[in-house]
């Protein structure tokens, strides 16, 4: 009985020198562990102070931030070149609408064909300019280089952590203890919140695709359908079926727009992901118990344990990137289907 109970102190002392997890945990670099450890857990902030752990957590900050800075620019570039390509396609069709009918209608007016026209030039030449960007400056190449390097090392720090702690302090209880509290709070409290907040903001963003959606099928029912059965009653109509482009521009808006994010499938994948870590961790007593006995090993098992469901995570992500990289160029081609097309007069 006391036996056990110095085992529950042991976990205790462990739990409260390393603390429970706040909302900004994730602001806390790497590299700024051991100072952050020093006073609640003086002997870990020493051990994180090795050189090994010192260097990976360097290049983790480092890889992140490239990572960060090149998913930005792929994600402002991606929806310029949508928008650009949306707004081209719709000015040079009504550039065609309103060609059929120039002779007819005031002098005034004649100048919206003309707006329409440096809209459509505007656009296609901005949508150009960012797709070239995006294609020749292999910005999801090196989105997708720089998140691998840095998840490879966000691992790296704490498999090098754990086997640092069991190969050069195996007979040290405490120190292991500090060791799986530390594992709990910055990397798999961190990697559940993440996951968790993440699947959220990506299911939000599908319902947000879904109703651009519904207006652009909404839009093209209205005018091409109805319009097509006034035609039947007054032919001038008839022109103006050519303003359900709108909505077909506007669905192919919404599908790039799902295709560039993956909304539905991250939401669901990262909702898989947060709960198979749930329960992993629904195991961590379990874990704090039999390491405070001495069975190093474990501490070995449950940081892999969380890590391949990490792994597998990202590897399903970076699967995906051909898709994103279909989609840049099928913006590409719309655009050259644009360029093509010559008003009619």
């Amino acid at each position: 009985m006391n036996q056990e109970t110095d085992h529950t102190a042991l976990i205790k002392q462990a739990e409260e020198a390393i603390g429970f997890s706040t909302s900004s945990d994730y602001e806390i670099q790497p590299t700024k562990f051991a100072e952050h450890m020093a006073t609640d857990a003086p002997t870990l902030s020493a051990l994180l102070k090795n050189q090994a752990l010192t260097e990976t957590a360097r290049r983790y900050e480092r890889d992140d931030q490239r990572a960060r800075d090149e998913q930005a620019q792929f994600k402002r570039l991606s929806s310029q070149a949508t928008w650009a390509v949306f707004a081209a396609t719709v000015s040079a069709a009504s550039v065609a609408l309103f060609s059929a009918g120039s002779k007819e209608v005031a002098d005034g007016v004649q100048l919206i064909p003309l707006c329409l026209g440096i809209i459509s030039l505007v656009g296609g030449a901005w949508a150009a300019l960012v797709l070239n960007r995006l294609s020749g400056g292999r910005i999801l190449e090196r989105w997708m280089e720089a998140r691998a390097a840095a998840e490879s090392d966000r691992l790296g720090y704490f498999n090098r952590l754990v086997r640092l702690v069991n190969e050069e302090h195996p007979q040290d209880p405490q120190l292991q203890l500090l060791c799986l509290e530390f594992f709990r709070r910055y990397q798999l409290t961190i990697q559940q919140r993440y996951y968790e907040g993440r699947g959220e903001q990506h299911r939000h963003s599908f319902l947000k695709t879904i109703k651009l959606s519904s207006a652009a099928a909404f839009i093209l029912a209205l005018g091409s359908g109805g319009i097509a059965i006034l035609g039947a009653f007054q032919a001038d109509l008839l022109q103006y079926a050519v303003v359900g482009i709108l909505g077909t521009a506007l669905a192919t808006v919404a599908s790039r727009r799902e295709e560039l994010n993956q909304d539905e499938r991250n939401s669901e994948r990262y909702r898989r992901t947060a709960n198979l870590l749930s329960h992993i961790r629904e195991r961590h007593s379990e874990v704090q118990m039999a390491v405070a006995t001495g069975e190093a090993a474990v501490l070995a098992q449950y940081v892999a344990a969380v890590h391949e469901q990490l792994s597998l995570e990202h590897r399903q992500w970076l699967s995906e990137t051909e898709e994103m990289d279909e989609t840049i160029k099928s913006l590409s081609a719309s655009l050259k289907k644009i360029k093509q097309q010559k008003p009619r007069h």
